[in-house]
């Protein structure tokens, strides 16, 4: 009898142990780098997927989007994306899975979130309570009137979340990943 108790009290303990959350620090000299990297603003965030807003719309198309993609989660590798930033100019040629709710025209060749000029409210905050880099500004499409509200949040493992609100289109999110800026 005390050796099922023994057993099943290792075995709660284990599971106990296992249930509990992987703290993986990152290391002051790996921090050191992200902060000069975003504080300067001079990096770039290429993207490996993306989170469309679902709708009834896209819950009908959902079934061609393709293997590893779902209406909620798209699959972005291999698919040419970026976000960067240099001082206050943005750059960006996202791709777009959603609902238009206005405008669009006829030329549907360039449908993505382009943007190609200096942005406006740029504004970068610290977290220190969660050990991440929260930016947001405000940009508009290279070709339309369209507007975007953009908010990037950059977490410590260099991993990152930007959410793109438009003015004509549900907003989308796009998760990806942050590097330096290739010199030209």
């Amino acid at each position: 009898m005390k050796s099922i108790r023994y057993i099943v009290g290792v075995i709660t303990l284990l599971i106990i142990y296992s249930c509990g959350s992987t703290q993986s620090a990152v290391s002051e000299s790996d921090m050191a780098a992200l902060s000069d990297l975003v504080e300067g603003r001079k990096f770039r965030i290429e993207s490996d997927w993306a989170d469309p807003t679902v709708t009834r719309a896209m819950m009908q198309v959902g079934a061609i989007l393709g293997p590893q993609n779902s209406v909620a989660r798209i699959n972005l590798i291999g698919n040419d994306n970026y976000l960067e930033v240099r001082g206050d100019s943005v750059k960006s040629d996202l791709p777009y899975f959603g609902e238009r709710q206005m405008g669009g025209g006829y030329n549907t060749n360039d449908i993505g979130i382009k943007i190609d000029e200096a942005a406006r409210d740029m504004e970068l905050h610290y977290l220190d309570s969660k050990k991440k880099y929260k930016m947001s500004f405000k940009a508009g499409n290279v070709d339309t009137n369209e507007s975007y509200n953009v908010v990037i949040e950059i977490f410590s493992n260099k991993k990152t979340s930007i959410i793109v609100t438009s003015t004509e289109r549900n907003s989308i999110r796009y998760e990806g990943t942050i590097m330096p800026l290739l010199e030209e």
